[in-house]
This record gives C-alpha cells, structure tokens and sequence, in this order.
C-alpha cells in the first residue's frame, strides 16, 4: 500500500509540474538553485543599506551581479580566512573591490542611490571599499559564501540557476486592435478554448522554454484573425490570405515549436556566413544548445530560413507579404519569388552608385607627368567635364550550376515530378506511357522508362546513374586534378572565352531531366548585385544580350563600359543581329583584366574595341593614374573588373546545396543569398565611408592644430618637402 501511494505521488507531481511553462537551462549539471531568500529579509537589507530612492533597476543589477559571480565570490571569500602561515584576513579584498569598481563604471550617476544620506560625505577613495561592503553583505544573507557555520571551506561556489525565475511566456499576436481597411479598430477577441489552447515549445535565443501557451485574436466584426507571425482575412473571392507579419517577434516553423527573430536570424547569418546547409547548421545547434527534450530538425531550420528571408526582403520593400492561406513550404518560397523575387533584380542595389563603380568623366586621358614642371592634377582636373554624367561600368559572368527542368527540348518549365520525373506536366500527358528514347513510340514497358526495343538503353541508364557510380562521378567533379592508378584518363577541352560554343548536342532520351546550365550575374564593380537569370542551355550572346536588354531597356538606364569575358563575341553578335545600333549609342563591351590576357592576339576587333585598360588613350575613362605611398604615379585601372569573379568564387560554396534544390527553393534561396550579400556589401561600404570620414576630420583638426602651432623653421622644412615631392618623376607601370 506504501509503495502504491509513493507511485501516485510520483505521478501526480509528474502531471503537476509537467505541464507548466519551464525553461531549459543550457549549462545542465553543475549548477546550485536559485536562493531561497524571504522577500521581506532581501527588502530589509535593501532599505538598511541602499538610498530610499534606489530604482528597481539598480536593485535587479545588484542581485544578479552577485549571482552571475561565483568565482569571484569564492576568491573574495578565501581571502576572508587565512589558514596557512603568511596568509592575511582581509575584510573586503581586492576582488570585491575591483567589482565594486566595475559597477560604478556601470552605474554611473545612479553609483550615489547604492549609499544611504549618512554616507554622501565618503572621500572617492573610500567609495569601492563601500560599495564592496555592501555587496559582500548581501553574498552571505544569499548563502552564497563558500564557508559553512563552523567556518570549513565547502569548495569553490557553483553557479546560480535562474531556471526558476525565467518568465512565463505567452505568444499572442502582436496586433492590439482590428487592423482591416473596410473595419472598425475595435478590441481583438482571444479566439482559442482555454482547452484547445496550443501549448509548444519556443526557442528564445539560444533558451528552450517548454509548454508555452499560443494564443490567436480575432475580430469579432470582420473575422480576420491575428497570430504572432501572420494574419488571416477572406478575400473578396471568399478565400482565405495569410499576410506575413514583419513586425513578428516569433515565428512558427513547426507543428509544436516556435522560434523568436533573433534564432530566425541566426539561421539566415549561419547559412549565408558558412555556406552551411539546413541539414549542417540543424546538427550544430543540436549539439551545441539541444537537450534530450527538444532538438530541432532539418524541416525546423528551413522554415526559420524562409520565414526570415520573406520579412528581410518585403521589409526592404515596405510591405508584407500576402499570399493564400494553407500554402506549402514549396509553394511559399515559389509565391514568394514571384512576387518579392523581381525577375532576379536586387532591389537593394537600386539606382545604386559609389566611387568605385562610377568615375567623373574625362574627355582625354590621363597622361602621367614626366618633367618637374608639369603636374598631373591639373591636367586630371582640366579633363573632367561637369556637364557630362558620371561613367559607370557593371559586369556580367556565369557559374555553371543550376535546378532541373523539362527533359523536353527548349522547355523550361518545372518538373510534374521531381522525384524521378523527366517531364513537366504538359509533355507528361503529351508521352503518357510512350518510350522515353527520343523519336520512338512504342509504349513503354512497365516500372521502366522504354519499350522492349530500348530496354538496353534503360538498364545502362539505370547502371550509369546508380549510387555507385554516381559516388565515383562526384569524386572526379570534386578532385578533377587527382590521377589515380585504375582511373581511365579523360580527356578535358577547355572551352577559350573567345571562341564560340559547341553547339549542344540532343539527348537520345528522356530518361533524366535537364538542368539549367548556369547563373548569370550582373555585378558593379564595387561587388554588389544588381540581378541575376538563369541560362537554359548554354551561356551564349543571345542569351546575354536578352539578360542585358532586360535589365537596362531604355537608353537612360544603361551603363557606360559592360565587362564580360566574351566580350568580343557579343561585340560581334550584335553587330550580326543589328542590336549594337541601339547600344553603340550608349555602351562599350570590354573583356575583363583576367580573361584578356588568353584572348587571341591576332583578333584585332578584340584588342582594339574590347581592351579593359588601353594606354594609348583610346578609352580615357578606364585608366587613371594613382599614386603609391612613396608619391610616384602609376597607371591603374578605373574599375574593378573581377567583380564578378569573385562573387562565383564565393556563390560557389553553395552549389553542393543547390543543386538538390527544387526550382521553386533553388530561386528563392539564390535570391535571399544575392539580396543579403549586397546589403552586407552596401553596409561595409558605408562603415568605409564613415571611416574614411572620422579619419579625414581628424587629419583636418590636426593640420589645423600644426598650423597653428608651425614656426619660421617648420615653413622651410614644409618648403623642403614640396621640393621632393615635386622631383617624384618616376614612371613606373
């Protein structure tokens, strides 16, 4: 009978406490509770020993400095005892001290409300060993003293848990009255039984609080309901839209787990920071802040990515997101590009210009000086010209990387299936159960792709692209260089930028789906990215020049100098195709530095119309002359023409995760990743400036401070400097 009532103690403290909000603590073991201290003991001392206009802040900031600090705690204690010979007792040490110190550094003007009116008149000298007092007293009446009742040392203190006194939190929707356009603000109603109330878990940071309650508004006129992190209304098609909050300071990103802003964040930095999968980072945060109970997944982790890169990007917009209610992931992020995505284009890097992809326009070039008399400054400054627009260049490359298509020939559209399929839905009700061989029509066998005439073509299909082989095809794609003994030699050709593509060849079946050959990017020089397309087929001047003529399709938008590796033969197209009497009005192709060097000498319209850096002055807004540290002057390019180079080099790092990707992923996470990395970009370049600005104010107060304080001797000396600098005629490349 015992044992049975023993059991149901057990169980019912079990239900009890089970299904209250609890947090948990991310340190586990090692850790003593929080103290068991008497509210009116804690308030005696305070109004004993602290002014009567302590604030409660003050008063917060005090008990958990004593709390967050055990091992000083334990090190101000030892010193209090003196046990072995030469040892000193000390009444307030020098560790006390120095916190004392550091809280009135933190404290500041409120440093005079820790000390009662008596002790106002205490000399500065005296103040650390006050304060140190006073926290030493408040230590021993929390028990926090290393040293029991008969003054044996128990060990080094152990740190406090505040487990239980984290809030209770409550996720309820941030909205407090009716926000509809056709309603009244009137008071949200808490839609929920107090039954059906969902209870999750919810990932504050790096906290994990358990059983916390989710609470819904709803307006009782219009019916729009309010969450955390969206809202539902019904349309005037009589359908439900969820508009996606950018305000939520908590999202849902599973059936029982919510997750604030700052985990959201997090994710999206992760990702971004450390070309890091879902599946990487869900395995790092588990092992660094899971516990038995609660673990994220990989489903948790992509959601969190999509839910904050949808606010990230409609914030930079001014709106919210709206789409229809009861959308799945995939087909959030498809909507979400579709309606956020702009065809590709960055709408951070809108109507952007900097020093480094704009330069002032010169009409004759600059030449670099070659005798005493004549300085290059003037003549820098005689060939700007104020009246006309600033020169500005971008430039375009390509990563080969991208999703699956239609295996059909020149479709595009998404796969009906992508597990497996070949097709969209069109072409698969156009072959229904007809043999994937091309041109073949007899009907396929069943559980395969072909007829009993082209089973052979099958099964070597279905041998070439088994796990086996495929394991071996992404080692040889990951080492290309590696030259084993029982490896078969490849022969690679290297396809040269200035030479047309091989036309692509047609597949005999449709076995597998296509995939997108590459990525273009227009990049300005400063490194942001302006947009982006994907290239069906191959990356050819047709397609280039269609990406441009969507990008740029007036005169007044289009750039000075287009840098591009092949240049010269999108030079040539358009003069084929007649489109370079449209753009010879406004823009000049040019090949970029890297590439240049590999382009065919005896190709004269390259060498004179596509020349990234020309010194006979043929192209004055692309060369400058610079100056080095020592003062000598130096040509040097006017952009940065590996721009794009160095995106791919980076971009690169996430093809392992996006080519598994589906279409509708593949495009968002692209987006999401192009759109972050100009903001990042766009921010560095903003500290530079600001730098750059502090840096200048300082140097102008400081010459102000030597001309104030110069002399005869110092005019001479400067006069001495002018001359050196002025006998600087080394030319130099």
């Amino acid at each position: 009978m015992l044992n049975w009532m023993m059991h149901f103690q057990v169980l019912w403290l079990f239900l009890v406490f089970g299904f209250l909000p609890t947090t948990v603590a991310i340190s586990g073991s090692g850790e003593r509770p929080f103290p068991e201290l008497p509210f009116k003991l804690f308030s005696d001392f305070i109004f004993t020993h602290f002014s009567s206009n302590v604030s409660l802040a003050t008063v917060l900031l005090v008990l958990f400095t004593i709390t967050d600090n055990n091992e000083l705690l334990s090190l101000h204690a030892r010193q209090q005892k003196s046990e072995y010979p030469g040892e000193y007792s000390v009444e307030i040490s020098g560790w006390m001290k120095a916190l004392a110190n550091a809280m009135t550094n933190r404290l500041e003007e409120r440093t005079e409300t820790l000390f009662k009116k008596n002790e106002w008149s205490l000399n500065e000298d005296r103040i650390p060993f006050a304060i140190g007092t006073k926290l030493d007293g408040l230590a021993k009446l929390l028990k926090l003293f290393p040293y029991n009742k008969e003054g044996v040392f128990k060990g080094k203190l152990k740190p406090v848990s505040h487990s239980e006194i984290q809030p209770v939190l409550v996720i309820c929707p941030d909205a407090v009255v009716c926000q509809s356009f056709n309603c009244n603000p009137r008071s949200l109603c808490q839609n929920i039984r107090d039954r059906d109330i969902p209870i999750v878990n919810l990932i504050k940071g790096r906290q994990i609080f358990q059983n916390v309650p989710v609470l819904t508004g709803k307006c009782p006129s219009c019916n729009t309901t309010y969450s955390a992190d969206h809202e539902r209304f019904i349309d005037d098609q009589n359908e439900w839209n969820r508009v996606y909050l950018n305000s939520a300071r908590y999202i849902k990103v599973g059936q029982n787990t919510w997750v604030d802003r700052e985990f959201s964040t997090s994710v999206l930095n992760g990702i971004y920071s450390f070309h890091a999968s879902a599946a990487a980072y869900t395995e790092y945060w588990n092992n660094s802040f899971g516990t038995a109970e609660v673990k994220i997944t990989r489903r948790h982790v992509w959601q969190a990515f999509v839910q904050e890169s949808i606010r990230t990007i409609s914030a930079a917009s001014n709106l919210d997101l709206e789409l229809k209610d009861g959308l799945a992931i995939e087909d959030v992020t498809t909507e979400a590009f579709s309606k956020l995505g702009d065809n590709g284009f960055i709408r951070a890097a809108h109507e952007h210009a900097c020093p480094e992809c704009t330069q002032p326009y010169k009409e004759t070039a600059d030449i670099i000086p070659i005798s005493e008399n004549q300085d290059s400054s003037d003549s820098e400054a005689s060939n700007m010209e104020l009246d006309h627009a600033p020169v500005k260049m971008v430039v375009l490359d390509g990563i080969v990387m991208g999703p699956t298509h239609c295996a059909f020939d020149n479709c595009t559209a998404d796969l009906d299936n992508s597990r497996g399929g070949a097709f969209c839905a069109t072409h698969e009700i156009q072959f229904g159960a007809k043999c994937r061989v091309r041109n073949c029509q007899n009907n396929k066998v069943n559980l395969t792709q072909a007829c009993n005439e082209h089973q052979s073509h099958w099964k070597k299909h279905i041998q070439d692209y088994n796990q086996h082989n495929m394991a071996g095809v992404r080692r040889m794609l990951q080492r290309p260089n590696e030259n084993l003994p029982w490896s078969s030699i490849r022969e690679r050709n290297h396809q040269p930028h200035d030479q047309n593509a091989p036309e692509v060849q047609q597949r005999p079946n449709y076995f597998r789906p296509a995939r997108f050959y590459c990525v273009e990017t227009i990049t300005a020089p400063c490194g942001i990215v302006i947009a982006w397309s994907k290239f069906a087929r191959s990356e050819s001047p047709s397609n280039i020049m269609a990406f441009l003529a969507s990008v740029y399709p007036t005169e007044e938008s289009r750039p000075d100098y287009i840098c591009i590796d092949k240049a010269c033969l999108v030079l040539r197209h358009c003069i084929a195709s007649g489109d370079w009497n449209e753009w010879k009005k406004t823009s000049r192709f040019i090949v970029d530095s890297y590439h240049y060097t590999n382009h065919e000498v005896t190709d004269e319209l390259c060498r004179k119309w596509c020349n990234p850096a020309p010194t006979n002055g043929s192209a004055p807004n692309l060369v400058v002359v610079a100056y080095d540290k020592s003062g000598k002057p130096y040509y040097k390019r006017a952009f940065n023409t590996q721009a794009c180079e160095q995106l791919n080099s980076w971009l690169g790092g996430f093809e392992s995760i996006l080519k598994r990707m589906k279409p509708g992923n593949f495009n968002w996470f692209l987006h999401t990743m192009l759109f972050y990395h100009t903001q990042k970009v766009l921010s560095k370049a903003e500290e530079k400036m600001k730098r750059g600005k502090n840096e200048s104010d300082d140097e102008d107060d400081s010459s102000e401070n030597e001309v104030n304080n110069k002399n005869d001797g110092e005019d001479d000396n400067m006069d001495y400097e002018d001359d050196n600098v002025d006998n600087a005629d080394d030319i130099y490349m």
